[in-house]
C-alpha cells in the first residue's frame, strides 16, 4: 500500500495535513513544531507512544509539538494509518483572530501537566474533520477567508470542551501571555509520563539546555531527581492510601507496573508489595 500525504494551506504554512500510510512508516513525519490536532480516520489501535496513545479509529490527539505526534506516528507497529491534522501556527492564529483573544478563552492558572492529550472525538469534532476530509477534493474552490473560519471554528470547538480537561487546557495555551518559571513547569510535570525530550519543549529548551538549567537549579540530573520524586511519592501512597500498586504506580507517572516495581526496589531495596506488608505489620 502506498503512502499519500496531502496539504492545504493558510497564509503559505499548512494547516490541514492527510497522512495515509502503511505503518511503520520508512521515516519520522516531518510535521510542523507548532501544536497540532489530529483525528485518527483509520488505524488498528497500534501503540503510538510509550504514554498509551493508540491508533484507535474516531479519537483525537491534540499535542503541543507537532514533532511528537510525528515520531508517534512513524515508528510503530504495523498496519495502516488516516489521520487528519489540524496545525496550530501561532502567527496564523493571531492573524485569524485578528490578534484578540477567542470566545470562551481564559488564562490559564498554572503550568501544563501534559503536554499531549487523546480522547474520543465528539460528534461535533467528527463531523468538522469529515467536513475537512471534503476540502482536499475541492482545493480549487478554497481562500484564505474560508480556511479561516475553518481553523477559528476547530479552535473554539476546543475551547468549549470540559475547562478540566487537557484538551480544553492545551488549546487555551495556544493564546496565553502568562509565562512560567522552570521550577513551576517542572513541579507541576513531575508525576507526569514525559520523557525528557518532551519535557524540555515545555520548558521551551533544548535537551542539553534542559540538563544545565535543572543540574545548576536542583544540583541533580533531571532523570535522577524525577525518578527519586515519584517514587518518594509512591512510597507515601503505599502507606497513607488503599490503592493498589498498579494504581499507584499510574499515578506516580510509571508507565507499567514492573517499571515501577523495579525502580522501587533498586532505590528502597524492598518490593512495593513487601514494603506494604511491612508497614501493616505482616
Amino acid at each position: 500500500m502506498t503512502s499519500n500525504i496531502n496539504q492545504i494551506l493558510l497564509f503559505e504554512k499548512p494547516l490541514f495535513s492527510w497522512y495515509q500510510l502503511p505503518l511503520p512508516f520508512e521515516k519520522e513525519l516531518d510535521l510542523p513544531t507548532e501544536s497540532c490536532f489530529a483525528y485518527i480516520i483509520e488505524g488498528k489501535n497500534q501503540d503510538l507512544t510509550d504514554s498509551g496513545f493508540v491508533a484507535k479509529k474516531g479519537t483525537v490527539i491534540l499535542s503541543l509539538c507537532g514533532k511528537t505526534v510525528g515520531n508517534s506516528l512513524s515508528k510503530r507497529e504495523t498496519g495502516f494509518l488516516s489521520t487528519i491534522i489540524v496545525h496550530f501556527d501561532r502567527d496564523v492564529l493571531k492573524k485569524v483572530f485578528n490578534y484578540e483573544k477567542p470566545k470562551f478563552w481564559k488564562e490559564l492558572k498554572h503550568p501544563l501537566k501534559k503536554d499531549i492529550a487523546q480522547q474520543d472525538a465528539s460528534a461535533l469534532v467528527s463531523s468538522y474533520f469529515l467536513n475537512v476530509s471534503n476540502l482536499f477534493y475541492h482545493k480549487r474552490a478554497l481562500n484564505e477567508d474560508i480556511l479561516s473560519v475553518k481553523l477559528k471554528e476547530i479552535v473554539l470547538l476546543l475551547l468549549q470542551t470540559q475547562e478540566s480537561s487537557n484538551l480544553n487546557a492545551i488549546a487555551r495555551s495556544l493564546f496565553s501571555d502568562r509565562t512560567f518559571s522552570f521550577e513551576e513547569i517542572i513541579k507541576a510535570s513531575l508525576y507526569e509520563p514525559l520523557n525528557l525530550n518532551r519535557l524540555a519543549a515545555m520548558t521551551n529548551n533544548s535537551l542539553a539546555s534542559f540538563k544545565r538549567k535543572f543540574k545548576k537549579i536542583y544540583n541533580d540530573s533531571p532523570a535522577n531527581y524525577i525518578r527519586q520524586k515519584k517514587l518518594e511519592r509512591g512510597k507515601k501512597l503505599l502507606i497513607h492510601s488503599q490503592k493498589s500498586i498498579s494504581e499507584i504506580c499510574y499515578e506516580c507517572g510509571y508507565s507499567n507496573p514492573s517499571s515501577f516495581a523495579r525502580s522501587f526496589k533498586s532505590l528502597f531495596g524492598i518490593s512495593p508489595l513487601n514494603f506494604r506488608l511491612s508497614q501493616n505489620g505482616h
